[in-house]
């Protein structure tokens, strides 16, 4: 007899394998509903819902046709292997059973949530002490300190009038300055609506925080979508074929000097630096005067605008990005951005961009630096 030849599935046949056991109605979008750890899930609950999840994985998911053909292996064996191996448990047991396949994706906002605890992709990066954020839990700071520097600490990046509000009553003293400091540090995102603005204001211009933006264009893309996202987004209008669908992208413009804040700007960062705070931050390095300070930020931007849904057996709570983003950097996801002035820890990026500045001004009028 001849030796016994196994043929190893493709991806694309593992993605249909699992696609074929699942139902796009199962794909539930929206508000996540109560979760109830002891509840037991049979067999058949235990499948249905791993099957949705490789459906939302492999439809729904904007990072899903970007990833690389070693991660999209290693997360389809896994799941076809909980498919076949599945039996009766309890939704906390599935809930950790799938913590294992949100590990090996590197995606810094992708997330399972059951009963309050939050399962992510595992890093293991070392994070810097580079200082506290000089804002308070849901506050924002708008402050003049020594040396006609204007400072503004972002907490959160808040979509609420108040923000905008601040930062009006804070445009003269800005523009009055020698410089300026923001602070991100521990700033998680949140809502870039404001913090847009603010960036439009310092360029002087429209800018960019991506080269290109993909979004998923099938049809339980489009149903999840209108589930997860009932109040509209920007690209839920984006007309055109392929999946994944290239949006319409504005050309970059050039630092606009004459209506810019053409004086240094400082922004401190930390490896808690990430989403729409980093969207900030990748907009302001196409500024000429921007030093950025502190640690390497979280690498959080390549794949944004979160939707929610959940699980129909189980109730388990998912978060996926709706959209991709092709950035100017490579590599950033999880390793983030490397700051111009990198503090070693326990050093407070504040003081250090403080004494950066003050040290450029003496050599910019002749003084003695030692």
């Amino acid at each position: 007899m001849g030796a016994q030849v196994f043929k190893i599935k493709t991806i694309s046949e593992m993605e249909q394998d699992l696609l074929a056991k699942s139902d796009s109605s199962d794909v539930v979008g929206g508000k996540p509903v109560a979760h109830d750890a002891n509840k037991i899930l049979s067999k058949q609950d235990v499948q249905r819902d791993i099957a949705t999840y490789a459906r939302v994985l492999i439809n729904v998911y904007c990072g899903w046709p970007f990833h690389n053909a070693i991660v999209k292996r290693k997360v389809l064996k896994k799941l076809l292997s909980f498919y076949k191996n599945a039996h009766e448990m309890t939704a906390k047991d599935l809930y950790n059973e799938l913590k294992d396949v949100i590990a090996i994706i590197p995606d810094n906002h992708i997330w399972l949530n059951f009963d309050r605890r939050m399962a992510r992709c595992a890093s293991g990066r070392k994070l810097n002490n580079v200082g506290k954020n000089l804002a308070q839990p849901n506050t924002m700071v708008t402050q003049m300190y020594p040396g006609n520097v204007a400072v503004i600490a972002f907490f959160r990046m808040y979509r609420d009038k108040w923000v905008a509000d601040q930062l009006l009553a804070f445009k003269d003293s800005i523009d009055k300055s020698s410089a300026l400091i923001v602070d991100l540090r521990g700033n998680g995102g949140g809502s870039s609506r404001y913090s847009d603005k603010l960036a439009e204001y310092l360029f002087g211009a429209e800018v960019r925080s991506a080269k290109k933006t993909f979004v998923r264009n099938n049809p339980d893309a489009q149903r999840f979508l209108k589930m997860a996202r009932p109040d509209g987004a920007w690209w839920d209008s984006v007309s055109g074929h392929g999946d994944p669908l290239l949006c319409p992208e504005d050309s970059l413009t050039q630092f606009n000097a004459k209506d810019g804040y053409d004086k240094p700007i400082y922004i401190l960062t930390d490896g808690k630096t990430g989403s729409s705070s980093e969207m900030f931050l990748l907009r302001m390095l196409h500024h000429p005067r921007v030093r950025v300070v502190g640690d390497n930020s979280a690498g959080m931007e390549v794949f944004g605008n979160m939707g929610t849904g959940f699980l129909p057996a189980s109730n388990i709570t998912f978060g996926i990005g709706m959209n991709y983003r092709e950035l100017e950097f490579d590599n950033f996801e999880l390793r983030g951005y490397k700051p111009d002035i990198k503090c070693k820890d326990g050093q407070d990026a504040f003081v250090v961009a403080m004494n950066d500045f003050q040290r450029q001004s003496l050599m910019s009028n002749g003084g003695l630096v030692r």
